[in-house]
């Protein structure tokens, strides 16, 4: 038995002394149990007690309510209780009947035998504890599948990020391509065709346009100069500070 687990059993017969002894037997198997000396008070006590009972021994003969009447009550209000028919071998057609509906699970037949008594509480007890079990599992799964949905669709948000990333990234890598290609598509310009563009601008202004190129060539000169002085001066050598000439 699961320890657990409290099982409590629920004893139905009319005769105080067969249900205070049958209580006995489950008190040694230690077992807590209930006793009710009627149907109607059963059903009192099913549906008045903390938790499920896990198995129910009744009597068929009693006043009022018979135990098969009962037991179908009690399967209406806890179909998962373990249910037991205490009755005579002449009562068999009532047994196959009560088996045939669904109502009980087995049955004890009168006058019974302890060891088998205690045989059969056992069994029931491990059927509802294999009750305990697959209802365990089923809760569990559930949970796990309700973390795995959880799960999928937060993997599914980060695709759909990642995606949008990736196609940002690719929208970058298209317009740098783009620009590339416009840069190598551009021939390069040599010094003659600089000053063949230069002389196409110039030549319109007339002597103002060669004053003016006159200058242009004049930085240029400054300019190399001062790089090659300075690269002179980085090596130990000293160039002479050529004298400015406009009229050239």
């Amino acid at each position: 038995m699961k320890a657990d687990h409290q099982h409590h059993i629920l004893v139905v017969n009319d005769e105080a002394q067969v249900g205070k002894a049958l209580c006995r037997i489950l008190e040694m198997e230690k077992l807590e149990s209930v006793y009710a000396d009627s149907g109607e008070s059963a059903l009192d006590s099913i549906k008045t007690a903390d938790q499920p009972f896990s198995l129910i021994i009744s009597d068929q003969r009693m006043p009022g309510m018979q135990g098969t009447q009962f037991l179908e009550h009690a399967k209406k209000l806890n179909p998962e209780t373990i249910r037991f028919l205490l009755t005579g071998y002449s009562e068999m057609q009532i047994i196959i009947n009560a088996v045939n509906k669904g109502s009980v699970q087995g049955y004890l037949s009168k006058p019974w035998d302890k060891d088998e008594i205690i045989k059969a509480i056992r069994s029931g007890i491990k059927q509802y504890e294999r009750f305990l079990e697959n209802k365990n599992l089923i809760s569990l799964a559930k949970k796990q599948n309700a973390k795995l949905y959880e799960l999928n669709c937060e993997l599914m948000e980060k695709a759909k990020i990642h995606s949008k990333e990736l196609k940002a990234i690719d929208t970058e890598i298209d317009a740098i391509e783009t620009q590339f290609k416009k840069l190598a598509s551009h021939k390069a310009l040599d010094p003659t065709l600089i000053m063949n563009q230069l002389q196409e601008i110039l030549d319109p202004l007339g002597e103002k346009g060669q004053e003016m190129l006159n200058e242009l060539f004049s930085q240029a000169i400054n300019a190399l100069f001062k790089d090659f002085s300075d690269l002179s001066l980085r090596n130990g050598f000293e160039l002479p500070v050529p004298s400015r000439r406009r009229d050239l």
